[in-house]
């Protein structure tokens, strides 16, 4: 279970998402002088404290999931260092079906690209549109990847 868990789309995802929320608070945070206010006065970041404990408290969590499963599974660990491994090459089926999903990524980034990048002309010029727009983008794949594999390894 845990091994499903930790090679999941679903976890891709997830940490996809900390990591683009976190990027748009710190450029708010950033742009609104409050980064620099609250460290010259000492004054803390609420909203952003909680976010970074949050994070914090994922990556604690991964990282004591990961152990789990390679003491458990001693040959088929998994890198801490390497980020999250969802792609699993053990047989040649398991090769397909990487195959097939990572086709079906690149078909949805070739028609993906182009449709954001006329999308981000007619929107006004603001960092918030782009970074939704890269995040939805970056979520189409992990749902693109996910089903593709769900959908292969039922056969």
């Amino acid at each position: 279970m845990v091994s499903r868990i930790l090679r999941s789309p679903l976890t891709s995802a997830t940490m996809f998402l900390m990591a683009l929320i976190s990027i748009y608070l710190l450029k708010k945070n950033w742009d609104s002088g409050q980064f620099i206010k609250a460290v010259e006065t000492g004054e803390p970041l609420t909203g952003l404290n909680i976010f970074a404990l949050f994070c914090a408290a994922i990556i604690i969590l991964w990282v004591l999931l990961v152990i789990i499963h390679n003491r458990k599974h001693p040959k088929e660990r998994i890198n801490i260092w390497l980020g999250l491994s969802e792609i699993r090459e053990v047989d040649e089926g398991q090769q397909w079906i990487t195959f097939k999903a990572c086709r079906n990524v690149y078909i949805y980034y070739s028609m993906g690209l182009p449709t954001a990048a006329i999308v981000l002309i007619f929107l006004p010029a603001d960092y918030a549109y782009s970074l939704i727009l890269f995040g939805l983008l970056g979520l189409g794949q992990y749902v693109v990847y996910g089903l593709t594999r769900w959908k292969y390894s039922r056969i």
